[in-house]
Parts: C-alpha cells; structure tokens; sequence
C-alpha cells in the first residue's frame, strides 16, 4: 500500500541517519532493505561485450511515485543529482533512454518490480554518483514515468560485515543440474534465454519438444507459487517492424500457453510480450546473426 510522505529538506546522513533521498510530493511505493548482498550498478552504456559491475553491500532500494506523469525524467532526477554533487558525492555515469543502450540496458537493472516502479523503454533516465567515505558509498537514480505517475526508483549501497551461516544440505535430483543453471541465472540477472525451443519459418508454433528449458523452468515456477516472469518474443529484422512485433508476441505466448497446457503452471505467474527485432544479440547482416535472434527469453518480475 502506497504510504505517504512528509516533505523533507535534502541531507546527508549523521552518523546515526541515513542519507534523505525524498522527493517534494512524492509517495513511496516500496522500500526493501537487504543488510548483506549484492545489485547491479551499471556505469556505461549497454553494448554486447559489457558487464555491468556487480557491487556487494548493504542494499536499500526504494521507489517513490508523485502524481504528475507530465514531470520529465531530467525534472524527476536534477533535484537528486544537484544535491548529492553538493555534498561531495562524485557522478560516475548518467543517460537516457536509447543512449543508454534502451531495452537491453534496462534489464541489466536490479530493480523493485511493477506495480510499485513502472519503466517506459522509451522514456527514462539513469545516475549513477558515488563517495570514498560517506555511507551510503553508491547511489543510482533511475526515473521514468506512465500515464497516470512518475515513478523514481534509488538505490543505495552501504559497507556491511558480512557473517558466515552453516550450509543446508539440499536433495539432487536428475533435473537439478539443468534447473540449478537456467534459473541460477534468471534470479542473478533477471533474465535468461530458452535456448532449445524451436519454431517453424515464420510461425508462431512451437514445436512438440521435449524442451529441457521449459521443464527446468515449469518446475522452478510450481516450487516457488510467488514467482511472476515475463516471456519475451525476438525476430530477425527480415521483416516490417510491425509484423515482426507481432510474430515475436504470438511466439512468447505460445510459450506460455505450452506452459499452462502441459505444465500446470498458473496463468498468473506468467505474461507474455513481443520486442521484435528491436534488441538484438547479433548482427542481423548475417544469417548466423539472424538465428541468434531469433529467440524467446525469460524476464523475472519479482517473487512475493
């Protein structure tokens, strides 16, 4: 439930408060704080070669939402960054939208999921700063906005100790070796591809399978009911942009029906989208590129 805010004055943290990042009007949304682990700070624009720096920490990430869709995302994230500059804070890398690397650079951000932080693709900004001694050390800021709120999300990493725990013996099933990488990676990243599906030339149909992918993931999905993801759709940019936006939509979908049919998955747990031949992989100048394109991919929403 969305909480509201009193107003208050940017500052920098005591010794015994936290650094004040509220925004004048604004709601928060959401807040999680994890006293030991680990977020994506991205410090450049994506390309298919970089990594974004993975830092380890005490996180915080909140979302604050103000009820004005018209505010732009510089209105949204100048305020943040003019007044961490003047407390010694150092910027490290700042874009918008498409200079950023649009789609692709977006899901390489460890986000709070939707409904409480909304991003438009088309239409946000990011910031990065951060200080050798204050705490928190780093702070990234991205904004975006729907039709109805502007939404800015922020993130701060702290120094923390970090404790050893006993290890838990776990069961190893036949499946776990396939399950444990597929969705290792969709919970570190975010997101991951589901290399062995097949589909006929420019169908929508998936093939009859077996797909080891699809059970790794129908399995990880009954075991964890809280579990939301998105399948998204690519093509090759053989085609128009919109007839290509389409395809990639009724492949992600026949994916998730195939889900729901054969598995029992529950069609909540599981949206499906198209992005075309928009975020490619490879060169579409090339057939091999074009294969690599084409695909569909899971993007993890969230676990309640």
């Amino acid at each position: 439930m969305i909480r509201s805010l009193s107003v208050l004055l940017f500052c920098l943290a005591s010794a015994a408060d936290a650094l004040d990042l509220t925004l004048t009007g604004a709601v928060e949304s959401a807040r999680v704080e994890s006293p030991a682990d680990s977020v994506r700070l991205p410090n450049a624009a994506w390309s298919p070669e970089s990594v974004a720096p993975e830092v380890e920490g005490a996180i915080t990430r909140t979302v604050q939402q103000i009820a004005n869709p018209a505010m732009t995302t510089l209105q949204l994230i100048e305020p943040l960054r003019r007044r961490l500059i003047e407390k010694g804070y150092r910027e490290v890398f700042t874009c918008a939208d498409t200079s950023c690397g649009g789609f692709d650079f977006r899901f390489q951000l460890d986000l709070l999921p939707a409904p409480d932080m909304f991003v438009d693709l088309g239409n946000y900004r990011y910031f990065l700063a951060d200080h050798e001694s204050n705490a928190p050390s780093k702070v990234s800021i991205v904004a975006s906005a729907s039709s109805s709120a502007a939404y800015v999300h922020v993130t701060e990493v702290s120094e923390v100790s970090i404790f050893e725990f006993p290890l838990v013996q776990q069961e190893v099933t036949e499946d776990a070796p396939q399950n444990e990488g597929l969705i290792s990676d969709l919970v570190a990243v975010g997101h991951v591809l589901l290399p062995d599906l097949d589909f006929g030339t420019g169908s929508s149909e998936l093939g009859t399978g077996p797909y080891a992918s699809l059970r790794s993931l129908a399995s990880w999905l009954s075991q964890t009911p809280g579990a939301r993801i998105v399948l998204v759709g690519h093509t090759d940019a053989v085609g128009s942009l919109e007839a290509n936006a389409a395809l990639s939509r009724r492949r992600a979908n026949s994916v998730r029906d195939r889900l729901i049919a054969e598995f029992a998955i529950a069609p909540a747990q599981v949206a499906a989208e198209g992005a075309g031949a928009l975020a490619p992989l490879a060169s579409n100048l090339t057939s091999e590129g074009r294969a690599e394109n084409r695909r569909v991919e899971v993007v993890l929403l969230g676990i309640e």
